[in-house]
């Protein structure tokens, strides 16, 4: 049963994406978005700290460099996840007139080390580094 006098409390109905949302850091008129840490901000809405006290963006949802232009990554699953959420940010870039393209696999097109770092795997030929303790 859905409440039409508060059609914001109706759960939202999920929907398939098929590419990934690239939010890029221009507007459509061509000017760069301010302020400059516009991506990380936007991305910290799914970040959480970890055990190691760092903060941990979504794999969902990543701050990217693609061609020297800062871009926030919002994968297709989101979508089908959490549609509401994956509206917020489809929404953020159309209330600030930003430029957004979709990618079939946006994240293959990082930088390998950019890749890497949003898999949270460790890499095979590189060795953990040994983490200080704060006394």
């Amino acid at each position: 049963m859905t409440n039409s006098a508060y059609p914001a409390l109706d759960p939202a109905p999920a929907f398939s994406v098929d590419s990934d949302l690239i939010i890029k850091g221009l507007t459509l008129n061509g000017q760069q978005f301010r302020p400059s840490d516009w991506s990380d901000r936007l991305c910290g809405v799914m970040s959480a700290f970890g055990a190691d006290e760092q903060l941990r963006y979504s794999p969902l949802v990543t701050p990217a460099l693609r061609d020297g232009l800062r871009c926030v990554i919002v994968r297709r699953e989101l979508a089908e996840l959490e549609p509401r959420l994956f509206r917020f940010f489809l929404s953020f870039a159309v209330d600030n007139e930003l430029q957004i393209t979709f990618d079939a696999d946006a994240v293959a097109t990082l930088l390998p080390d950019t890749a890497w770092r949003m898999s949270r795997e460790t890499p095979r030929d590189v060795a953990a580094p040994a983490r200080a303790e704060d006394y």
